[in-house]
């Protein structure tokens, strides 16, 4: 959306209340298209002119003006996951959904590409290559790649652990994870609360965390060393699916992944060897010619 665009782009200048009022606009869209101006500066405890001096900041004359595109999402969106499945029922033409659902999957995989350099990606990954542990953590929707990404992890270093619970996080600050340590937050909106306040407890402990979300607004980038973009709102048409799609996530993540191996040398090779030499000792993969007859276990 342009507003959250311009006001990334204007973030590191802004003073620390315009700062904190440009991140409650990108937790709270649904708010913005339909509370007024006073009504939204009154829950961030602000004068009304600071909401004006943040849309005129981001190049807008009125807030108004900077809160229309706000408004025109939430009638595209329909603003929760029940509205949207709601919509998707109203437009049952299969074809339709399909071809708008692909296009939107096709521009999240483009954002990628076009928020992500090449230099950032290798930053993080040497952190990672640098780090006496790493530690993975997700929630709710973000938990699938998290999992992912411990296990990939963990083929090419060893060294990961999944975090899939508050409680884990403070046992692995204890007895793991420490100023020597890298924690990968996998997170995009709505923001589990819990994972914001593992980023909090980390960054405290002064341990380097690699942030994987969907705004550089995003309360998990705030005091990560480490920020990869993906844009989980990149299309402009209704929203072709009632929930919140996973293939910028992952698509951040095997990049990632992919450099991390890239730039692991002879010890990622000798790892991955080893691995797969283990496996197949281990018949852990399914062979042809282990099949077994359905006759002749009768």
């Amino acid at each position: 959306m342009e507003p959250l665009l311009r006001l990334q782009r204007i973030l590191p200048g802004l003073t620390p209340e315009l700062r904190r009022a440009a991140q409650w606009v990108e937790r709270h869209p649904v708010e913005v298209s339909l509370w007024s101006m006073r009504k939204q500066a009154q829950e961030l405890s602000v004068a009304p002119a600071t909401m004006l001096r943040l849309a005129k900041a981001a190049g807008y004359e009125s807030y108004d003006g900077f809160r229309e595109p706000f408004q025109q999402a939430l009638h595209r969106n329909g603003g929760t996951m029940a509205a949207r499945a709601q919509n998707l029922q109203g437009n049952r033409a299969s074809e339709q959904q399909i071809r708008d659902l692909g296009e939107q999957q096709e521009q999240a995989l483009e954002s990628v590409l076009r928020l992500n350099s090449a230099s950032a990606l290798d930053a993080c990954a040497q952190a990672l290559l640098g780090a006496s542990k790493v530690g993975f953590i997700g929630l709710g929707v973000s938990f699938a790649c998290a999992f992912q990404m411990h296990y990939a992890y963990q083929l090419i270093r060893g060294n990961g652990v999944l975090l899939n619970r508050a409680v884990d996080l403070f046992l692995e600050l204890d007895a793991g994870l420490d100023s020597g340590g890298v924690l990968v937050v996998i997170s995009q909106a709505p923001y589990v609360k819990t994972v914001v306040n593992s980023v909090h407890q980390a960054v405290q402990q002064g341990i380097t965390v690699v942030a994987v979300t969907d705004s550089v607004l995003s309360p998990v980038a705030q005091g990560a060393k480490h920020v990869l973009l993906f844009d989980a709102q990149a299309s402009e048409q209704p929203v072709a699916s009632f929930f919140h799609s996973l293939v910028g996530t992952v698509t951040v993540a095997e990049h990632l992944l992919a450099r991390i191996a890239t730039l692991g040398g002879k010890t990622v090779v000798q790892r991955l060897a080893q691995l797969e030499s283990s496996f197949r000792s281990q018949g852990v993969y399914w062979q042809q010619d282990q099949a077994v007859d359905p006759a002749s276990s009768m």
